[in-house]
């Protein structure tokens, strides 16, 4: 395996319009340099995938894989850099933001300075990057920037920047401590493995040249459950801290549920099954937006789906009800407490059988 040999590691999700272009740029920045392109497709719709592999069959240097489950950015990325041949693995976008000149800078500072691991960072808040960071998504990423530097323990430029040059060695070494950081790997490695030589390059964040931008409120969620992991040390998954989230506003809609119900008289139990379906009800549509959306359903999944997470929580449901129910007759009638202790019941046992059963 050369150890001199770059590998481009490029995650791909619908990006037919940029993949061409990406390699023509690549190309021609590395003239010079032994080099190979990865491109790994989250199964896109757009026909990413096929552009690659047509090119592809006229130069050996560029391969395609595609995933079709635990699909996902970080994920992709890892795959991708566990394929490489190369001893300098690089991750970086298609979509014309990540400049393939900057490639060369970031391998010379790398080699010049003995490090593992030299990523670029964008200059925010420069008004050359207009253009291609909104006032919103600055703001964002400068929030973003300073919360990941409270985790890491130290200051960086841009710790969420997505184009970066690791070692082969060191990513080895590092890979089998990652997470799923939605879209940060960058983070995930310098957070798990904080003994390692990094470094800054800045450079010019480019406009995207087609398509859309990946950046959604799923993608900050991730984001968001992902830093409160890493604040416990990686105890809590940040696919159970995203569930309790949704258990939370499970809550409010369960309780506005029960008490409307014991307004109209409705006895308990009667009141605290039907609040506790409705509750469930929303919490599988939410998990199903958020906590799982790299698993997420679809059409008739969807509705099979959720009749599975109903019949298969039905032991949950029935939990949920008989302790609430027992707690409210032995605590002189407290709602409340009554409730909590019947949805912590139910919360534990659907985080499980959601994880094995419905979005396996």
């Amino acid at each position: 395996m050369p150890a001199g040999r770059i590998s481009i590691i490029a995650p791909t999700y619908n990006e037919s319009g940029n993949v061409i272009p990406f390699i023509e740029r690549t190309k021609a920045a590395l003239h010079e340099k032994d080099w190979e392109i990865i491109f790994v497709d989250d199964n896109s719709a757009d026909g990413t995938a096929q552009k690659v592999f047509d090119y592809a069959a006229h130069d050996p240097r560029i391969r395609i894989i595609t995933r079709l489950q635990d699909r996902g950015l970080a994920k992709s990325s890892i795959q991708g850099m566990l394929s490489a041949k190369g001893g300098l693995l690089c991750v970086m976008d298609v979509d014309g933001q990540h400049d393939p000149e900057v490639v060369k800078d970031l391998v010379d500072r790398l080699h010049q300075d003995n490090l593992h691991i030299v990523s670029a960072a964008r200059r925010l808040g420069d008004e050359r990057q207009a253009d291609a960071l909104s006032p919103v998504r600055n703001t964002l990423s400068k929030v973003g920037n300073w919360l990941s530097s409270f985790v890491l323990g130290r200051q960086l430029v841009d710790p969420l920047t997505g184009f970066f040059v690791i070692r082969r060695e060191a990513f080895l070494g590092i890979a089998p401590q990652l997470g799923d950081a939605g879209f940060k790997l960058l983070l995930d490695i310098l957070y798990s493995r904080k003994d390692l030589r990094h470094a800054e390059v800045p450079f010019d964040f480019q406009a995207r040249l087609s398509g859309e931008s990946k950046l959604d409120s799923y993608v900050i969620w991730k984001f968001v459950t992902f830093l409160l992991s890493k604040m416990t040390r990686g105890i809590v998954p940040a696919n159970l801290i995203s569930f309790l989230f949704v258990g939370g506003s499970g809550l409010f809609v369960h309780l506005a549920v029960l008490y409307s119900a014991l307004a109209l008289s409705v006895p308990f139990m009667a009141a605290q099954t039907v609040a506790t379906l409705v509750a469930a009800t929303s919490n599988f549509l939410l998990n199903n937006l958020l906590t799982f959306q790299d698993r997420r359903l679809r059409g008739m999944n969807k509705f099979w789906g959720y009749l599975k997470f109903l019949f298969v929580s039905s032991v949950g449901i029935v939990a949920n009800v008989s302790a609430a129910t027992l707690a409210y007759e032995r605590l002189v009638h407290v709602v409340f407490l009554a409730t909590l202790a019947g949805i912590a019941i139910d919360t534990v046992w659907k985080f499980v059988i959601a994880n094995k059963f419905i979005w396996k």
